[in-house]
């Protein structure tokens, strides 16, 4: 029987369903212990209506097929092509929201067909996230990300919307009601075909001829964290990154990948057919370190893409021979840890220099401290270094003179390079975790940090930031992955998560778990943030983000590696 959780607020105890809610909930002036009673009480309803909404149907009691909501005129949707792609249509929905009260039944019908559910299916879902909870006026408010995924004549219909629902206040004895339920707009992707995904896994097609795939990839860190020793230095957080590019000059694009220590790195040459066959140890680059990021590019102007490889105990350098041969040619001790590197020729002097990043500091720079500090405006990362090509694959150090030294203290993740001036060179974007991101004006050479006059100084958990020219105009806009924290949201508004923080401080913390950022190019040195909640920051805990033409329709779309391990306890933020 649902009406008795969802609608009546019965104190009799239920058996504990399985959640759809990923929830944790706070009030501005709550004590703890109501937190917890609400967070459990708010997730176990909202469990209970996302059950209700999938079952195909549900006989309502006496009681409930009497009870009322006020939601939004499902008859006054109005619909907006938003793009009309030959492999997925995405429309926007809105609704105006009605005063008159709603019947039970009808409200589920009608969500069902919005969310596509008339149809049963065990691929069918819905989720909801919590992230504002607030008591006003006697009632308890909360603000919702709903995500759904149902089907319409064979098709996969994905929805997402920001919901806003009204409760009654919990106590001891009763549940809270739902009073009402806002979903003014809805997102929905349609696959045109049926039974397909949009992309397909083709990772064990092209690589399963290999040892490599058989006897390291595919076992996954899981396995390898109990069987490597821990002298070889081993990093399973899954820094490890990939590099594309032609090796051996037929035209056909090859796979570099970075693994933990005690796995060695791999390369693998594409094939006519398109799969890839191992040449690592016959290449010279098989070797053991624990490796974060390469980049294959051509660092000597010979027409051939040379390989250049982040340890954990040397920043590397590799000349190859044309055959996809590498030998090793510059090795920089002090770029130790080294992450995300990225080749530009910052100069104009025709060659490609080089920029490694360095999340974390030596002991001898910054001190023994452990941890970020301060949390949202860290100063105590390591160190990120510039690399200017002085030709024949031999390189200085030129981050003090050019400019790039001064600040250069923060937890980088990721840089990127692009021309958002139109000046002709290469201006830089930073992502720093723990603080704010900067923006880098490249003049002649010469680097100057324009965040706070550009309005681009994103503040958040900087995890990748890439550049495209989204909206056509001639200028490059910027799109910054981050960190969406639903407890983060919950939990610093309220007045007493440290009282004492000035309220500045305060809106840097809500900014830093909003999530992702959009960022429009002006044209005159200046960035609007246009993120809308709906779409660019929807993606969740994100990490990488790339931009490119996945549908061949001349817009740039956007892709975003996301999500993080979320445990049932109540001490899991």
């Amino acid at each position: 029987m649902i009406g008795c959780l969802l609608f009546l607020g019965c104190s009799e105890k239920q058996e504990d369903p399985t959640s759809n809610v990923e929830l944790a909930v706070s009030k501005e002036t709550s004590t703890t212990e109501e937190a917890e009673a609400w967070s459990a009480a708010v997730k176990e309803q909202l469990s209970e209506l996302a059950d209700t909404l999938l079952e195909p149907t549900e006989s309502l009691s006496k009681d409930d097929s009497a009870k009322t909501i006020t939601t939004i005129d499902f008859q006054s949707k109005q619909q907006k092509e938003r793009n009309a792609g030959s492999s997925i249509r995405v429309r926007d929905l809105s609704y105006s929201f009605s005063e008159t009260p709603t019947g039970l039944g009808k409200f589920f019908e009608q969500m069902k067909t919005a969310l596509c559910f008339d149809v049963e299916s065990d691929e069918s879902y819905l989720k909801f996230k919590v992230y504002r909870v607030q008591s006003d006026a006697g009632t308890l408010r909360t603000r919702q990300l709903l995500t759904a995924s149902g089907f319409n004549d064979g098709k996969n219909i994905r929805s997402q919307a920001v919901v806003e629902a009204v409760w009654t206040l919990p106590d001891d004895n009763q549940l809270p009601e739902l009073l009402s339920f806002s979903m003014p707009n809805l997102v929905q992707s349609e696959f045109r075909e049926k039974d397909t995904e949009g992309f397909e896994d083709i990772a064990p097609n092209v690589l399963g001829g290999n040892d490599s795939w058989n006897q390291q990839l595919q076992l996954g860190m899981n396995h390898w964290v109990r069987r490597i020793d821990e002298v070889l230095k081993p990093d399973f957080l899954g820094y490890h990154g990939v590099a594309v590019g032609d090796v051996d000059g037929d035209g056909l694009e090859d796979l570099h990948l970075c693994q933990p220590g005690g796995l060695p790195n791999l390369l693998f040459r594409q094939e006519e057919d398109g799969t890839l066959t191992d040449i690592s140890a016959a290449a010279g680059i098989d070797w053991l370190d624990n490796s974060t990021a390469a980049l294959l590019v051509d660092l000597d102007n010979d027409g051939d893409k040379d390989l250049a490889v982040a340890t954990k105990a040397a920043f590397l350098i590799l000349e190859n021979d044309g055959a996809a041969v590498f030998t090793l040619r510059s090795e920089f001790r002090e770029l130790r840890s080294g992450y995300s590197p990225t080749a530009s020729d910052y100069d104009l002097d025709g060659d490609l220099d080089l920029l490694i990043l360095r999340y974390n500091a030596d002991s001898r720079e910054v001190g023994d401290f452990p941890t970020p500090h301060p949390f949202h405006d860290a100063r105590n990362g390591g160190a990120n270094m510039l690399l200017k090509n002085q030709g024949q694959l031999r390189f200085s150090d030129a981050t003090q003179e050019s400019g790039l030294g001064e600040g250069n203290f923060r937890f980088s993740f990721a840089a990127a390079w692009e021309d958002y001036d139109n000046d002709g060179d290469s201006d830089l974007y930073v992502a720093n975790d723990f603080g704010p991101n900067q923006l880098l004006r490249n003049d002649g050479g010469k680097f100057f940090d324009t965040s706070v006059e550009s309005m681009s100084q994103d503040w958040g958990f900087g995890m990748s930031a890439c550049w495209g020219d989204l909206d056509r105009d001639g200028n490059m806009d910027l799109y910054i992955s981050s960190m969406f924290s639903g407890a983060g949201n919950l939990l610093i508004p309220r007045s007493n998560f440290n009282p004492s923080m000035a309220e500045q401080t305060r809106q840097r913390y809500l900014k830093m778990v909003r999530g992702n950022s959009l960022m429009r190019n002006n044209g005159s040195g200046g960035f609007s943030d246009v993120t809308s909640p709906m779409d660019e920051g929807y993606a969740g805990w994100a990490w990488g983000a790339g931009l490119g033409d996945f549908n061949n329709d001349g817009w740039e779309d956007l892709y975003v590696a996301n999500g993080y391990i979320s445990q049932p306890k109540k001490d899991d933020l």
